[in-house]
């Protein structure tokens, strides 16, 4: 479902995720549906130009995707990750306890 046609860096998949609220998003989002910016702004309970700002480096580095369905734009996971990437991505979901999307960093 990825609209983005271009390589993953290891270095920037570290760099993206190194960010608290976008490890959360990540976190959020790899196992669940698509979510809109309003419940991504409720579950993390922060201003929506920060949650549209950094779902926006994430997307840009292509590891969500987003489908437009009227004025709503629904971010989800990219399905087309490299092997790699994917596979770093899984290790990490894993080693991230419940608690770790409630933590204040």
């Amino acid at each position: 479902m990825s609209d983005n046609n271009f390589t993953i860096r290891p270095i920037d998949l570290f760099k993206v995720l190194s960010d608290p609220t976008r490890l959360k998003i990540f976190q959020i989002l790899f196992k669940e549906e698509a979510r809109c910016v309003g419940d991504l702004v409720d579950m993390l309970d922060q201003p929506q130009p920060t949650i549209s700002r950094h779902l926006n480096h994430l997307k840009k580095l292509g590891i969500l995707s987003c489908v437009r369905d009227g004025t709503w734009m629904w971010y989800e996971v990219a399905d087309d990750l490299p092997e790699w990437c994917q596979d770093i991505l899984n290790i990490t979901y894993d080693q991230l306890s419940p608690s770790d999307s409630d933590k204040d960093e």
